[in-house]
C-alpha cells in the first residue's frame, strides 16, 4: 500500500502575511539607500504639487488668459532693488455683477447716484434681483441696477435728463497702470417713447474726464442685452484712437494717460433720457445695467508672473506637473508591459515566434525615435492620449531583448525542468516560475523608463507638438522660446529644473532598486 502524501498549500492570509513581511524587509533596506530616498522625496514633492494644484492657484493654466497683464513680473520683484516700479492689479469695483443691493444702498454702498432732473421723483434707482445678463452671453446671471425714468402725460417734457452712477476710488500705485479694461451690459425698456443713450467715463486725478464709450441712441425696447461693439480695452485700436484724439498726441498709451500715478479717480456711467416727445405719454422707461466693472492691470502678478497672454506661469508650473507625471508613468508602464510580454514569449517559446518578434524588434530599434514620433504625432494629432500611446509603443524594444535574454537563461534552470517533469504547462511555467524571477528587471526598467518618456514629451511639446487643451512643462518652454520669454528667467528656469529633477529622481530610484534587487550589486551590512 502506497503512503498517502499531501501537498501543503498556504492560505490566502499566510500569503498576504508573507508578502507584507517581504515588503517591510525591502523598505528597511531601501531606507538606508540615500539615492533612493532622495528620488522618493522629489517625486512626493511634485506629486503633492500636482494633486493640490486647484488649491494652490485658482487660475486655469491653459484657457485663463489675462488674469493680469501680459509679461507681468513676479510679485516678489517689489522687494528687490527697483521694486518701486512694480504695480499690482487694481479692481476698484467690488461687486460688478450686482449680486447684492448692498453696493447700491445703505452705509456700505460703493456707487453714488445723481440726476439732473428737476423733479427727483421722476428718476429712481432700484435693484433688480431677477434680471441680469445671462451666462450664455458671458454675463453673471441675475442681479442688475435698475434706473427708471417716470414720464406722465400731464406734464411738459424735460428735455435731456442725465443720470449718473459713479464710483470714486483711489489708485494706490505710483507707476502708471499698464492696461485697463471696462465691461458693461445694457438692457432698455420703453425707449421707443423716450430714447436712451449711455456713456462710460473716467475722471483722472487731474480732474479731466475721458469718455471711453458712447452707445448709439436706443429708440426701441431691446430684447437682448447690449454690449460695446468693440472691447473697452486700452490695447484696442479704437480706445487708442479715441484717447489720441482727446489729448491731441499720436502714440500715447491710454493706460498711462488715464491712470498716470496714484491719486483719486472717478469711474462712472451716464444715462441720457431724451424726453423730447411732445405727445402725451404715461410710461416708465427702464434701463438695466449689469457687469459694470473697471480693471487696472499692473506689471507684477503671482509667484512667477504671467506669459504673453497674461496666463499665470505658476499655475502652468503646478498643473504641468500633472501632465508630465501622467505621461511619464503611463507611457513607461505601457512600454514595460509590452516589452515584458514580448520578451517572455520570445525567450520561452523560441523558434518561429522568437524569430518573427525579434526581427520586428530589431526593425523598430534601428528607427530614429524622435523623427518617427514627430511624423506620427503630426499625422495622428497632438493629443495627450496619442502622446502617451506613441511614446509607450515605441519604447519597449530594448527592455524586450533584456527580458528575452534573462528568460533564455531561466528556462534552462533545474526548477523549470522540474516543473515540466510534473506536467506544468508553458503558460503556468511562464507565469509562476519565470515571471517572478524577472520582476526585478521590471522594477528597475520601469523607474528608468519614466524620465525617457518625460523628456520625449517635453521635446515634442517644445517643438510645438503639444496638446492644445493642456499645459505641460515642455509647452511652457515652447511658449518662452517663441514668445520672447527667454530673457525672463522665471519663465524658463522653473519648468527646466522641474523636468530635470523629476527625471533624476526616477533615475536615482532605478539605481537604488538595482543595488537592492541585483545580487551582484547588493551590499551586505
Amino acid at each position: 500500500m502506497r503512503p498517502l502524501t499531501t501537498t501543503y498549500k498556504p492560505t490566502l492570509k499566510a500569503r498576504i502575511s508573507f508578502t507584507a513581511q517581504r515588503f517591510i524587509n525591502f523598505l528597511k533596506i531601501f531606507r538606508r539607500n540615500k539615492r533612493g530616498l532622495s528620488g522618493i522625496g522629489i517625486i512626493i514633492f511634485y506629486s503633492i504639487i500636482a494633486i493640490a494644484a486647484p488649491l494652490l492657484t485658482p487660475n486655469d493654466p491653459t484657457f485663463g488668459i489675462y488674469v493680469s497683464s501680459d509679461y507681468a513680473n513676479p510679485i516678489w520683484f517689489k522687494y528687490l532693488p527697483g521694486g518701486e516700479n512694480m504695480a499690482e492689479d487694481v479692481n476698484p469695483v467690488k461687486d460688478p455683477s450686482f449680486k447684492s443691493p448692498d453696493s447700491l444702498f445703505g452705509d456700505t454702498r460703493e456707487w453714488n447716484f445723481s440726476s439732473s432732473s428737476t423733479q427727483s421723483s421722476n428718476v429712481k434707482l432700484q435693484y433688480s434681483g431677477d434680471i441680469g445678463c445671462p451666462a450664455n452671453l458671458s454675463g453673471s446671471g441675475p442681479g442688475s441696477v435698475r434706473i427708471m425714468f417716470h414720464r406722465t402725460d400731464d406734464r411738459v417734457q424735460e428735455g435731456t435728463v442725465k443720470v449718473y452712477l459713479t464710483k470714486e476710488f483711489q489708485y494706490p500705485n505710483k507707476p502708471a497702470a499698464k492696461r485697463f479694461t471696462v465691461t458693461v451690459a445694457v438692457l432698455a425698456n420703453g425707449a421707443e417713447d423716450v430714447p436712451i443713450e449711455t456713456r462710460i467715463f473716467v475722471t483722472n486725478s487731474s480732474g479731466y474726464t475721458f469718455y471711453l464709450w458712447a452707445s448709439p441712441t436706443i429708440s426701441t425696447t431691446t430684447t437682448s442685452w447690449m454690449f460695446p461693439s468693440s472691447p473697452i480695452d486700452s490695447y484696442e485700436p479704437t480706445i487708442k484712437g479715441r484717447i489720441e484724439r482727446i489729448v491731441g498726441q499720436i502714440g500715447v498709451d491710454p493706460a498711462q494717460v488715464l491712470f498716470p500715478t496714484q491719486g483719486d479717480y472717478k469711474f462712472g456711467l451716464e444715462v441720457f433720457f431724451k424726453d423730447e416727445n411732445p405727445s402725451p405719454v404715461s410710461k416708465d422707461i427702464v434701463v438695466n445695467i449689469d457687469d459694470l466693472s473697471l480693471r487696472l492691470y499692473g506689471n507684477a502678478y503671482g509667484l512667477l508672473g504671467t506669459d504673453h497672454q497674461g496666463r499665470d506661469i505658476f499655475a502652468q508650473l503646478v498643473y504641468g506637473a500633472r501632465i508630465s507625471l501622467f505621461v511619464g508613468l503611463t507611457a513607461a508602464v505601457l512600454s514595460v508591459v509590452i516589452g515584458l510580454f514580448v520578451g517572455l514569449i520570445c525567450g520561452y517559446l523560441g523558434r518561429a515566434v522568437d524569430e518573427i518578434l525579434m526581427r520586428l524588434t530589431d526593425a523598430l530599434l534601428v528607427l530614429p525615435s524622435l523623427p518617427l514620433l514627430l511624423v506620427l504625432i503630426a499625422v495622428l494629432g497632438p493629443s495627450i492620449i496619442n502622446l502617451v500611446l506613441l511614446i509607450g509603443l515605441l519604447g519597449w524594444m530594448g527592455f524586450a531583448r533584456m527580458v528575452r535574454s534573462q528568460t533564455l537563461s531561466l528556462k534552462e534552470r533545474p526548477f523549470v525542468e522540474a516543473a515540466k517533469a510534473v506536467g506544468s504547462g508553458k503558460w503556468h511555467i511562464i507565469g509562476r516560475h519565470i515571471l517572478p524571477n524577472v520582476m526585478s528587471l521590471v522594477y528597475v526598467s520601469l523607474a528608468l523608463s519614466v524620465p525617457t518618456a518625460i523628456l520625449e514629451e517635453a521635446a515634442l511639446s517644445w517643438l510645438g507638438l503639444f496638446d492644445p487643451t493642456v499645459t505641460s512643462w515642455g509647452r511652457m518652454l515652447h511658449d518662452a522660446e517663441f514668445e520672447q520669454g527667454i530673457e525672463r528667467w522665471w519663465w524658463v528656469v522653473p519648468p527646466g529644473i522641474s523636468i530635470a529633477l523629476v527625471s533624476v529622481s526616477f533615475i536615482l530610484i532605478g539605481y537604488a532598486l538595482d543595488e537592492i534587487l541585483n545580487p551582484k550589486l547588493r551590499q551586505r551590512r
